[in-house]
């Protein structure tokens, strides 16, 4: 490709591109030769290292490279800097870069777009010179759609110079809307009535071509492909066009458009002329539906998001989607429709309805350890003992003192000594309340079962010798035929739980036995654990097993109501959303 080719191509491009002040050109002018820059814009600029460089990382990474620069003290205003490369089948050749001045997010990507279609022309370009009347002619349109924003205008735009330059007695533009082809501009007129006969019959013919998904002409040409003309013969001898042409525009792999050209006295459309339309629609109609979708309100854009997909869920080739999303609203449905059991689930523990607590009566030492935690124990039976040494000694010591006040007390009857009886009198009672006390303590030394039961906790086989004080909690018993299940029920369910409910417990311990319940008190404090709040309800076990012990834990379900599924499986987050709108409602 030629220097000056190169040249007209860049300055070409710039100049459609809104805000563009610098441009740079990287090729590789022969087979081998390293990547360098072979035109600028301005001509006169030369350097660009900057632009070069963004060119150059479009290369190595192939593909699109988009940089932000911000306003600075040399830059008044932020800067686009964008970069595309050209290719070949798999190889790439070089790439173009471009500055642009104050660009908006959209215009951006249309300044992408336009890139890479002029991509494609530099390759055509390069290929035959004799190509370059129809690019320039295709990128000239381009230029007049960006430069007359919104869409209608850009369409109308579009559509008169169509008509001027290829002296057509009228060209109308027009798009997919709820499923048929609409008339969106019409050259040399800003303003139709979208329902007059000629804007229907342009849009049969529009549909024409979209439904064949080819161009139509009427006459056809000797040498084209057989087409379906009635839409496009009745446009023809009503509004006395002598040929008529569709050419669709599509995007992707749909038809989102059509141009419509019509020729007054002229000829009809050779094959020749056909291609040209048909290149210029490729390239005008692709940046056409980018200004429309832009410009596009919030529920149209809804809208079309709807129809796109809907479409793709009843196209032909879509037999997995169709029968995925068959079954998703077949379960929607059931859902919606059937009724099944709804259950709180909550954490649950075992307790004991009694729980004793074995306490050290006086201080002392332990001496014995006869059980532990585990333990299943009888009445009366020995749990544990402490150290009786010092107590009988004690009360060794205030059975001589009493055996000696009772001498006294007989030689003072003897001696009949009023005062001194007296006395001694009541030195007697005085020892003998101490020794029933001492009784009482060594007593309590002994450490016993107040009923049948399991021991709880406690355990004293590896603190034999250790001191006690007086009060201090060595065992807990609870009897093994009552007991009492704790649910940690969380605050947002607990509205739900009432007294009576039926509740079906799992035990970790016996996952294979679930046991029934019945729900007794609704403990209306509520506790904070684990970064959660609950509420304690207590329940009763209707037949408790033999294999139960105090402290199992597990999962209960509370049997509430019947509801619908979907309302079950959907009420948490519907309650979320309920509680986020009036926390932010004003």
């Amino acid at each position: 490709m030629t220097v000056s080719i190169s040249q007209a191509w860049l300055a070409q491009q710039c100049q459609l591109i809104p805000g563009a002040t610098r441009g740079v050109l990287v090729l590789a002018l022969a087979e081998g030769r390293s990547l360098g820059p072979v035109a600028h814009w301005p001509a006169e600029s030369g350097g660009n290292t900057d632009l070069a460089a963004a060119a150059s990382a479009a290369v190595t990474r192939r593909s699109v490279v988009v940089q932000e620069r911000v306003p600075g003290v040399s830059s008044p205003l932020a800067h686009s800097r964008i970069a595309v490369p050209i290719s070949r089948g798999a190889h790439v050749l070089g790439a173009v870069a471009v500055d642009v001045t104050d660009a908006k997010e959209s215009e951006v990507q249309v300044a992408v777009e336009l890139l890479r279609l002029g991509t494609v022309w530099l390759e055509l370009l390069g290929q035959s010179e004799a190509a370059k009347a129809p690019l320039v002619t295709a990128l000239e349109l381009v230029g007049v759609a960006l430069a007359n924003p919104p869409f209608r205008a850009a369409a109308t735009a579009v559509a008169t110079e169509l008509a001027t330059r290829l002296d057509l007695e009228r060209v109308s533009v027009g798009f997919l809307r709820r499923g048929q082809m609409r008339v969106e501009a019409l050259s040399h007129s800003a303003r139709f009535d979208d329902k007059a006969n000629l804007m229907r019959d342009v849009g049969l013919a529009m549909d024409e071509a979209a439904d064949q998904d080819a161009t139509v002409a009427h006459p056809s040409p000797a040498d084209a492909p057989p087409r379906i003309t009635h839409a496009h013969e009745q446009l023809a001898r009503r509004h006395g066009a002598t040929a008529v042409c569709t050419t669709p525009i599509v995007e992707g792999d749909r038809v989102v458009g059509a141009i419509t050209f019509e020729r007054g006295q002229q000829a009809s459309f050779d094959t020749e002329t056909l291609h040209f339309c048909e290149g210029l629609t490729s390239v005008v109609g692709p940046v056409l539906a980018v200004q429309r979708a832009a410009g596009a309100r919030l529920l149209e854009r809804g809208r079309e998001f709807v129809r796109t997909h809907a479409e793709r869920l009843i196209g032909t080739h879509q037999t997995t989607l169709r029968v995925a999303a068959a079954a998703a609203l077949g379960i929607l449905l059931v859902l919606a429709l059937a009724k099944g059991d709804f259950r709180i689930t909550a954490r649950a523990t075992l307790e004991g309805r009694v729980q004793r607590a074995i306490v050290a009566g006086v201080e002392g030492y332990i001496a014995e350890a006869n059980a532990r935690a585990g333990d299943v124990v009888r009445r009366g039976q020995l749990l544990g003992r402490l150290d009786d040494r010092d107590l009988s000694l004690e009360r060794t010591k205030w059975a001589g003192r009493r055996d000696q006040l009772q001498r006294e007390y007989r030689e003072a009857l003897a001696m009949h000594d009023r005062i001194q009886v007296n006395i001694l009198s009541a030195k007697l009672a005085q020892a003998a309340a101490q020794l029933r006390l001492l009784e009482e303590n060594l007593t309590r030394l002994q450490l016993v079962a107040p009923f049948d039961g399991i021991v709880v906790s406690g355990d004293l086989s590896q603190l034999l010798g250790s001191p006690v004080q007086k009060g201090e909690l060595l065992f807990q018993v609870a009897p093994l035929d009552g007991y009492r299940t704790i649910l940690e029920v969380d605050e947002r369910d607990i509205a739900y739980v009432k007294a009576g409910q039926s509740v079906e417990l799992g035990l970790s311990a016996l996952p294979g036995e679930p046991l029934s319940l019945t729900v007794e008190r609704v403990t209306p404090v509520a506790t904070a654990e684990d970064g959660r709040n609950f509420f304690r309800v207590e329940a009763s076990l209707e037949h408790p097993a033999q294999s139960l012990r105090p402290g199992m834990e597990g999962v209960a379900k509370i049997q509430i109501d019947r509801h619908r599924l979907l309302w079950i499986w959907t009420r948490r987050m519907f309650d979320w959303l309920r509680l986020w709108t009036w926390t932010w409602w004003l």
